[in-house]
């Protein structure tokens, strides 16, 4: 039986402290790209304090050592701050647009000082974030909730 990376994800939560920060981080940096929306399965300061313990990951990005801007797509009324965001403004409205078929979305824009990003990935110029210590977060994209049409019967 295969493993899921959201397994993996759920295992390394829960016996996290049990292993050393290199294993964790060696875990985050193989099973991250893989994951889908997982803050929908666990709380970001879970997750946030997974990625602390593990130290800076990254798939072969550097720790930045000035600030960078930061964008996400998320729906407008979000009720937890979302740790993943990206360096490239064109990802972060592929997902809004996505949200979108969910409710109002749009696209946030903010910047993250080196303190606050926890990690890297190259797949969608992900930045794993503080969310607490971003600073200068605001909307630049708006895409309102949109239904897909439905097809007539034949």
């Amino acid at each position: 039986m295969n493993v899921t990376p959201a397994q993996i994800l759920a295992e390394l939560l829960e016996a996290g402290s049990q292993q050393s920060a290199l294993q964790v981080n060696t875990v985050l940096q193989s099973i991250w790209p893989e994951l889908h929306a997982p803050q929908r399965s666990h709380r970001g300061t879970e997750l946030v304090a997974l990625f602390q313990r593990a130290g800076y990951v990254s798939d072969s990005i550097p720790q930045p050592d000035t600030e960078i801007t930061v964008y996400r797509g998320q729906l407008v009324n979000v009720h937890e701050p979302g740790i993943s965001w990206t360096t490239d403004f064109q990802v972060a409205k592929r997902y809004a647009q996505g949200y979108a078929t969910v409710g109002d979305a749009q696209v946030a824009q903010a910047i993250a000082p080196p303190a606050a990003v926890l990690g890297r990935f190259a797949p969608d110029a992900e930045v794993v974030v503080i969310p607490a210590l971003l600073r200068s977060v605001e909307t630049v994209g708006y895409i309102p909730q949109f239904t897909l049409p439905r097809l007539a019967p034949f």
